[in-house]
């Protein structure tokens, strides 16, 4: 089956943000900031934190209609394979967890469980549900783990239309919600600074000022890929996204092991961190690209499969 390569592109994306919150997680910061430190911060807030994670999880939920229609496709057993794969992203997880707590994978693995009795639903329901769990979840609880569930759901309902697959068909409407996205981006972050202001409420305000950055740039992307040209200069991040299980575990490896031989902890600036992440981005494009040049995966994407099939890809 061909790869939808602005899957693999917005994925390389995705990890990109991710990482510049990770490595803050994983190391501790020295808390007497410049005033290049407080603007990276500022920016970090706006534009970054909970942004991207945002969009991991709605690729998920792509991810898995298409591994569940492939699989039935071929007259294998989708709801067998999956389990299967879900449980390997388990014990990745899991072993993942153990150093970076509360890393995406070990409950991306467990949400997606739910995602299993609903494969069959029609695309519109798909969506009620997305909706429904978003808006419970960014309105009234609060809880980033209840938006991932809803964003596997929108994403299963983008897979369902073939949105990756057909772009142009949707351009239209990708770019009313681009626009309207765009629109709301800053009475949102607004109005999610005053709930932070008013009541403490972290995840919420995130949350709320998050949803229509993370919106904006998916549609942005996806309308961009549109053009051969941008989606050919965009071929490293592609590669980066192809190996996205690969280079998200390396990348905590490589910045647990540089804080420990650098003696990074209370010392480091967040200046230092941002580079060390661009660094590291810009290596890994170029190993993957390597890599994919020699082989069709990535080695715990490989480990993954194999787990998934029971038989060598």
């Amino acid at each position: 089956m061909k790869r939808l390569a602005n899957l693999d592109i917005l994925r390389g994306f995705a990890l990109c943000g991710i990482i510049l919150i990770n490595i803050m997680q994983l190391v501790h910061y020295n808390m007497d900031r410049t005033p290049l430190d407080e603007g990276i911060l500022q920016f970090l807030y706006f534009a970054v934190e909970q942004r991207f994670y945002v969009i991991f999880a709605f690729l998920f939920g792509v991810g898995f209609h298409i591994f569940m229609s492939r699989a039935e496709a071929r007259g294998d057993r989708p709801r067998l394979r999956f389990t299967r794969r879900l449980l390997i992203l388990l014990v990745i997880g899991m072993i993942h967890h153990y150093f970076q707590p509360g890393e995406a994978l070990l409950v991306y693995a467990i949400l997606g469980f739910f995602l299993i009795p609903f494969y069959r639903v029609k695309p519109w329901v798909s969506l009620l549900m997305a909706l429904f769990i978003i808006g419970i979840s960014v309105g009234w609880l609060g809880i980033a783990q209840l938006e991932a569930l809803g964003m596997f759901f929108l994403g299963k309902w983008a897979g369902q239309i073939g949105l990756f697959a057909e772009p142009g068909r949707y351009r239209k409407g990708l770019r009313i919600t681009q626009i309207a996205a765009l629109v709301l981006i800053w009475p949102l972050h607004l109005a999610g600074n005053r709930i932070l202001d008013q009541f403490g409420l972290v995840d919420i305000s995130s949350m709320l000022s998050g949803l229509p950055v993370s919106v904006f740039y998916v549609t942005t992307l996806i309308l961009l890929l549109r053009h051969p040209r941008i989606e050919r200069l965009l071929t490293p991040l592609g590669n980066l996204g192809r190996m996205a299980l690969t280079n998200y575990v390396s990348q905590t490896a490589v910045i647990l092991l540089l804080s420990y031989l650098l003696q990074w902890p209370s010392q480091v600036h967040i200046t230092v961190l941002m580079i060390t992440a661009l660094f590291i981005l810009i290596i890994q494009m170029i190993l993957s690209n390597w890599w994919l040049s020699r082989f069709a995966m990535g080695p715990i994407e490989y480990i993954w499969r194999l787990g998934t099939y029971g038989q060598k890809p």
